[in-house]
C-alpha cells in the first residue's frame, strides 16, 4: 500500500549570536549585514517553510548558545516558532551542544508544535497529518559525544518512511544499510549529502556561512517525500552574504593590464551569479613569476587586493564585492640567496635550521609571558605541520624583504 506524499524541511546550525570569523577588516558598509546576517538567514528558513507549506520542519541543534544567550535571539526563535504554530506547521528539534533542551528558559514557553528530543534517550514518535500517520520520526539531542546513537533499524513492519534527526557523525556506510529513508543531521557547516538515493544521509549544514572557508550557497534543504517513499532534495539558499574562493591561474604571457582585464571578467561573471546577494571573495592567483619575483609578489598581491576594493565593492551605495584576501603563490627562495655571505643569507640559513626541527621541538608556549599562561591561550602555542611551515614560509618573505631581497629580484 503507497502512503502519502510530503514534505519536510531540514535545517540546524543557526548560531544566532556567533560573529562571523576570518576577517581582519570590515568595511563600514557591510558592518550590519554581518551582524545580521545569521538573524537573517534563520528568517528566511522559517519563512521558506510557511510558503512551501511544509509538514513539518526538522532542527538539528545549535541554534543559539543558551549559556549566554542573548534576549533578541530567543525572541527571535519564539516569535518564529509561534508562527510556525499558527500555520500548524510542527518542529522536531534534536538539540546540539550549545542549546540543550533542559537550558531553554522556562519564561519562554514554547509552543505546543515544538518538539524538543531527549538528550538521555532516543524518542520515536509519527508524525500525522490529520488523524493517519505519514511518517516514523526518530530523535534524539546532543548527548556528550559526537558520535550519535539513535538505535538500530531493521525492520519497516507498517511500511511508512522512517526519518532520523540527530547530531554528530555515525560511519556512513553502516547507517546506510539501516532501514532509515532519511538521516537528518546537524553538527557541520557545509551542506553534505552520502547514502545512497534510497537510504539518504544528509547535513543541511548552515544556512549561513561565517568565515572564508564556509564558501558557497548555504541554507536549508527541502525533502520531497513520495508515496512510493522515493525522495528528492532541494536547496533553498538563504544566506545573506556569501563567502567565495576564486582560482585563476595566470598565463606565462599575461601583463599586468591583462590580469586586471581578467579580475574585471570574473567579477562581472561573479556578481551575476549571486544573484544581488553581496559577496566576500579570497582571491588565489597561481602563475605570473615573469610579473614580479619572490620579494614582490606579496606587493604585487597587495596592489591587486586594494585595487579590486576600491573598484567593485559599492555600487549605487550598496555593497556588492569585498575583496577579503589577494593570495598570491609563492615559489621557493632562490638558493643562491641561502648561500650569500651577508645578513640575508645568515637569516635564511637560521631559518632552514629552525624548519627542519618537528612542531613538537619548538616550544612557543615558552614564549608566551608567564602571567599570560592561561588555558585560554594554551592553543597558541600549538600549531599543526600545515601552520608550521606556513608560518615558516611568511617568516622567510618578511625577513628577506627586509633585508634587500627585492633588489635581487630579476
Amino acid at each position: 500500500m503507497s502512503g502519502q506524499h510530503f514534505r519536510f524541511l531540514h535545517a540546524g546550525g543557526f548560531a544566532l549570536d556567533q560573529p562571523m570569523r576570518g576577517l581582519a577588516e570590515i568595511p563600514d558598509p557591510l558592518t550590519d549585514l554581518l551582524i545580521d546576517a545569521p538573524f537573517s538567514a534563520a528568517q528566511k528558513v522559517f519563512d521558506a517553510a510557511i510558503e512551501e507549506r511544509v509538514d513539518f520542519i526538522a532542527l538539528t541543534g545549535e541554534l543559539v548558545d543558551l549559556s549566554r544567550p542573548s534576549a533578541r535571539a530567543i525572541a527571535f526563535l519564539l516569535d518564529n516558532f509561534e508562527r510556525l504554530d499558527a500555520h500548524k506547521i510542527s518542529v522536531y528539534w534534536a538539540c546540539g551542544r550549545g542549546d540543550q533542551p533542559q537550558d531553554w528558559p522556562a519564561a519562554a514557553q514554547l509552543p505546543a508544535r515544538v518538539k524538543q528530543f531527549s538528550s538521555t534517550e532516543a524518542q520515536e514518535l509519527s508524525h500525522f497529518r490529520g488523524d493517519r500517520p505519514v511518517a516514523n520520526l526518530v530523535g534524539r539531542s546532543w548527548h556528550g559525544t559526537a558520535t550519535f546513537q539513535v538505535g538500530e533499524f531493521k525492520t519497516d513492519d507498517d511500511g511508512l518512511p522512517t526519518i532520523v534527526i540527530a547530531n554528530g557523525h555515525n560511519d556512513p556506510p553502516r547507517l546506510a544499510e539501516q532501514l532509515v529513508d532519511y538521516w537528518a543531521l546537524g553538527g557541520q557547516a557545509q551542506r553534505q549529502t552520502l547514502g545512497t538515493a534510497h537510504r539518504i544521509i544528509h547535513y543541511a549544514g548552515s544556512p549561513q556561512g561565517r568565515a572564508p572557508d564556509e564558501t558557497g550557497p548555504h541554507g536549508c534543504t527541502l525533502v520531497h517525500v513520495g508515496g512510493d517513499r522515493t525522495i528528492r532534495t532541494q536547496l533553498v539558499p538563504t544566506d545573506a552574504i556569501r563567502w567565495h574562493t576564486e582560482r585563476i591561474s595566470i598565463d606565462e604571457d599575461c601583463t599586468l593590464d591583462g590580469i586586471r582585464r581578467l579580475l574585471t571578467d570574473r567579477v562581472k561573471q561573479l556578481k551575476a551569479e549571486a544573484e544581488s546577494r553581496p559577496l566576500i571573495v579570497t582571491w588565489k592567483l597561481r602563475g605570473g613569476h615573469h610579473l614580479a619575483g619572490p620579494a614582490g609578489r606579496r606587493d604585487l598581491a597587495a596592489e591587486w587586493q586594494e585595487w579590486l576594493r576600491k573598484e567593485f565593492f559599492l555600487q549605487s551605495n550598496k555593497p556588492v564585492l569585498w575583496t577579503h584576501a589577494v593570495e598570491l603563490d609563492q615559489p621557493e627562495l632562490p638558493e643562491a640567496w641561502f648561500d650569500e655571505e651577508s645578513m640575508l643569507g645568515d637569516f635564511l640559513r637560521n631559518l632552514r635550521e629552525t624548519a627542519a626541527l618537528a612542531p613538537a621541538e619548538l616550544d612557543l608556549a615558552q614564549q608566551i609571558p608567564a602571567q599570560h599562561r592561561v588555558p585560554a591561550l594554551a592553543g597558541l602555542g600549538q600549531w599543526t605541520e600545515e601552520e608550521y611551515r606556513d608560518v615558516l614560509h611568511e617568516a622567510g618573505l618578511t625577513g628577506a624583504q627586509l633585508l634587500g631581497a627585492g633588489d635581487r629580484d630579476s
